[in-house]
């Protein structure tokens, strides 16, 4: 259905190697072993090359989630690999994908959760070893770094591939209660608001422009909201400080059997994460924007289109004031077509009347907490 539906980019994951492998007899609760490695590679194998055979185009396979954690309560599917197995896993994979009708999918890796608990420590074990077998490097942000400790683990990754590293993939983050950093973020909350929205948006321009990440992905699309809209009218569109996780860009009232609610609620998780998806495709190409020129608690993001017809820069403003700015043309005889912004008053608003464009600049208000963003075409 992916495929037939036009997604560009279809990735298979693992949370850990079948029952039928593993040591315990449970997809859950052990460690990957050196002996184990060859037929939970074959039967990697096995999987995705059916499908390519059946005509689905696989992009990537990520064979591990979170290695740290052999969820040993069986709470989820998950198995542990140490760091000193994880290169000789990736090539134990791309050895058996080698020969196959799979032989094109890439390999994405580790999944690690955290960057300064786990990926300064652990990378050096792993990563100068298993690049070679990477399609890209695949990571979550469950410590929730600060600017500076991202900027750590970019250097680190350069200095560990000797400065040319696979691209880095940001594939998971999920269930922030605020803007800090550290662990401690995570936790219990249930905020729809543009407050979340951008918290999230923050993460995304961190990593597409400090680590310098190829693609962002979020974590879960649907889910149950914490309570009922037909017992609670505000329900979907209340914060929620104590019941619920902000990990889903739509919710649904879990209830649905007995409420008949079938309604889909929308966070404004959803629309920020649709100016990044909907303006800034596949193959883009991103153009630094000074941060010197930019006020305080305010970010931008700026991309040349794949067939370099289109800009699109996106503004994120974290602030609870609204901004005068201008912004000057990017590319020659480009005309500004379309601006679309996010506010707590407007989840997807196209702005009508454009800004005026003066003399090659356009000069327009960024309301406060909101995105902005102005495409234009050549």
């Amino acid at each position: 259905m992916a495929q037939a539906a036009g997604v560009p980019l279809i990735t298979f994951f693992i949370n850990a190697a079948p029952s039928n492998i593993s040591d315990n007899g449970a997809a859950c609760g052990w460690n990957l072993t050196a002996a184990k490695t060859p037929a939970f590679a074959n039967y990697i194998d096995t999987v995705l090359s059916h499908w390519t055979s059946q005509g689905i185009n696989i992009s990537y396979i990520s064979p591990m989630n979170e290695p740290d954690n052999n969820r040993a309560d069986c709470g989820q599917e998950g198995m542990a690999v140490s760091p000193d197995l994880r290169a000789q896993a990736f090539q134990a994979i791309k050895s058996a994908l080698s020969n196959s009708t799979a032989s094109k999918v890439g390999i994405i890796g580790d999944e690690t959760s955290q960057i300064t608990t786990q990926a300064f420590s652990e990378y050096p074990d792993w990563l100068p070893s298993a690049a070679t077998y990477l399609s890209n490097i695949a990571v979550h942000n469950y410590d929730y770094p600060d600017d500076q400790s991202l900027s750590q683990y970019y250097d680190l990754v350069l200095n560990l591939t000797n400065d040319a590293p696979p691209p880095v993939k940001f594939t998971e983050t999920c269930c922030s209660t605020n803007a800090g950093s550290g662990s401690s973020v995570f936790g219990a909350q249930y905020d729809p608001t543009m407050t979340n929205a951008l918290i999230v948006a923050r993460y995304v321009w961190q990593f597409l422009t400090i680590v310098q990440a190829q693609s962002f992905d979020w974590w879960t699309a649907v889910t149950n909201l914490p309570c009922s809209p037909t017992v609670n009218a505000s329900c979907a569109t209340a914060i929620n400080e104590t019941a619920g996780y902000n990990s889903g860009l739509i919710y649904i009232d879990g209830d649905y059997n007995q409420t008949q609610d079938y309604n889909l609620y929308l966070t404004k998780r959803a629309f920020m994460l649709k100016h990044f998806s909907y303006f800034h495709r596949p193959g883009a190409v991103r153009y630094d924007v000074a941060q010197d020129q930019l006020p305080d608690g305010v970010n931008a993001l700026a991309t040349n289109s794949a067939n370099g017809s289109s800009w699109s820069v996106l503004f994120l403003n974290n602030q609870t004031s609204s901004y005068n700015l201008t912004l000057q043309s990017p590319g020659n005889g480009t005309v500004l077509e379309t601006a679309v912004k996010t506010t707590p008053e407007d989840d997807w608003t196209i702005v009508n009347p454009l800004p005026i464009v003066t003399n090659g600049s356009v000069a327009f208000e960024l309301p406060a907490q909101s995105l902005w963003t102005l495409q234009f075409t050549s």
